[in-house]
C-alpha cells in the first residue's frame, strides 16, 4: 500500500491530479491494477483521500494528542507550522488539485470530502480543548476555524503570500484558535 501511495503522490506532483490515472499509478508502483483496487476500491479519489488522511493524522493526532487547555497554544502553534510546511512540500499537488476541482465534478466531490475531514478534525480538537460535546454548534465552529486555517495557509503557500513568515502565520493562526476556544467556552 505504501508503494501505491508514494507513487501516486509523485505522479500527482509531477503531472497533476487530473492527469494521473489509476493505471499509471499501478504501473509505476509495480503492482497490478487489481491489487491497487483491492487497497483502494474507489481508485484515484480513495488514494488521494488516504494521503490526506495520513497527513491529517500526522499533523493533528501526533502534535495535538496530549493537548490540554494549558499547553494548547504551544502545541497548536507547532501543529499549524507543520501544517503550513506540509502544504509547502506538496504545493504543486495542491495547486493541481485546486485546478482539477474547477474542471472535474468527481474531483470537486473529493475536495468537499477532504474539507469535511479537516473540519471534523478541528471540531474534535475544539471539543477536547473546551470540554464541549460534539454538537451542531461546535461543528460550525470547527468548519469556520478550519476554513480560516486552510484558506490562509493556501494563500500563504500557493499565491503571493501574506508578507509574514510561516512562523508568524502559525503564531497568528494560533491566536485566532485560542480566541475561538475562549468564545466556545463562554457560550
Amino acid at each position: 500500500m505504501a508503494a501505491i501511495l508514494n507513487t501516486a503522490n509523485t505522479l500527482f506532483k509531477k503531472q497533476g491530479y487530473a492527469a494521473t490515472t489509476t493505471n499509471q499509478i499501478a504501473a509505476e508502483a509495480g503492482v497490478s491494477i487489481g491489487l491497487l483496487y483491492k487497497y483502494f476500491p474507489g481508485g484515484k479519489p480513495d488514494i488521494a483521500w488516504k494521503a490526506v488522511e495520513d497527513m491529517r493524522e500526522m499533523v493533528f493526532s501526533e502534535e495535538l494528542g496530549g493537548a490540554t487547555p494549558e499547553n494548547a497554544p504551544i502545541l497548536l502553534r507547532r501543529a499549524l507550522l507543520r501544517f503550513i510546511k506540509g502544504h509547502r512540500r506538496v504545493s504543486s499537488n495542491i495547486a493541481a488539485f485546486e485546478m482539477a476541482v474547477l474542471e472535474d465534478a468527481e474531483t470537486a466531490e473529493l475536495g468537499k470530502h477532504l474539507f469535511s475531514i479537516g473540519s471534523d478534525s478541528v471540531t474534535s480538537i475544539l471539543s477536547k480543548l473546551t470540554g464541549r460535546e460534539n454538537s451542531e454548534k461546535l461543528q460550525k465552529w470547527g468548519s469556520i476555524v478550519f476554513h480560516i486555517v486552510d484558506s490562509t495557509t493556501h494563500r500563504q503557500v500557493l499565491h503571493d503570500g501574506l508578507s509574514v513568515s510561516d512562523e508568524e502565520l502559525a503564531g497568528a493562526l494560533t491566536r485566532i484558535i485560542v480566541a475561538a476556544l475562549t468564545a466556545i467556552r463562554e457560550e
